[in-house]
């Protein structure tokens, strides 16, 4: 039997253990990444590497461009099937139980060779993704700002177009304005990604969170402290979510639901136009709480 040995990254609270045979002794990428590595002393991902060649069939999934990448996700009974492909090659090819606990990574030979990062992005994303919604957190498109040691949150992505319906990021799949928020031992925290450009550097890599704010435009200056219902709409309409999978979207859902009871929200009318765009957001959350508007 091939030797291995673990190696650990760590992101967003979710620890993630490789094991790396002999054959394969990969290269962390120049990049944030890195930065994210740890000693994997009690992974909850676990990630068995194999060099082979790996097969070309269709996965007859949902594809997602990522930079000269295509991504392919679908699911075999309640297991998942993630492909890499570049040029029209395969590069890699994945399977992973239905909680993203346990699964296998193919890299094929010319990959291997070039002692390439096997979880390269969107795989590292995909996974954190469904652990962090498994767990009981959101991933929000937004903002965090620093104040007093804890992060304000604002919901709604800028420095890009607005869009309607879910949009791959050029380089990321969950994009540079993605904020990760969970519960850690009964508090909100935030985590930093290496994906995420829009959290202040102030607040390390995870922080407590105080509020979430909305900001909308408005002829006259208020604040609203939301209720339970119109906190979780909020969280949920911001959330970032991959339409092809309903499992997720009703975790989703009750997050935002959970998260809304306990969290401080405000939305905040600015009279002054920003000219900040839209956040995404899908039809299927908003329609998850439409009227009647009872409690949830």
């Amino acid at each position: 039997m091939a030797r291995t040995r673990l190696r650990g990254l760590e992101i967003g609270g979710v620890q993630i253990g490789i094991e790396v045979p002999e054959s394969y002794e990969w290269e962390w990428p120049d990049g944030p990444v890195a930065e994210f590595q740890c000693l994997p002393r009690e992974p909850e991902v676990h990630v068995g590497l194999r060099v082979a060649e790996v097969a070309s069939e269709d996965l007859g999934g949902e594809c997602y461009a990522i930079g000269p990448w295509t991504f392919e996700v679908a699911r075999v009974g309640s297991d998942w099937r993630l492909g890499l492909s570049v040029g029209g090659r395969r590069a890699q090819l994945a399977s992973f139980d239905r909680d993203f606990e346990a699964g296998e990574v193919t890299v094929c030979r010319e990959m291997a060779a070039q002692r390439a990062y096997p979880l390269r992005g969107p795989l590292d994303e995909w996974i954190v993704l469904h652990r962090t919604v498994a767990r009981g957190g959101l991933c929000l498109a937004g903002s965090a700002m620093a104040r007093d040691g804890q992060a304000i949150v604002r919901l709604g992505a800028t420095g890009s177009r607005a869009t309607e319906g879910w949009s791959s990021p050029a380089t990321s799949l969950l994009g540079r304005n993605a904020v990760l928020v969970r519960e850690v031992r009964g508090q909100l925290r935030l985590f930093r990604t290496p994906w995420s450009r829009s959290l202040d550097a102030a607040l390390g890599f995870e922080a407590p969170v105080c509020e979430f704010e909305k900001i909308e435009e408005a002829e006259h200056a208020y604040v609203d402290l939301l209720d339970a219902s119109h906190a979780a709409e909020r969280l949920v309409t911001h959330a970032i979510v991959p339409l092809c999978d309903d499992r997720l979207l009703d975790r989703v859902l009750r997050n935002a639901r959970c998260i809304g009871r306990g969290s401080r929200v405000i939305e905040r009318g600015e009279s002054a136009a920003s000219g900040a765009p839209m956040a995404w957001r899908s039809p299927q959350l908003q329609g998850a709480f439409a009227p009647p508007r009872g409690g949830l």
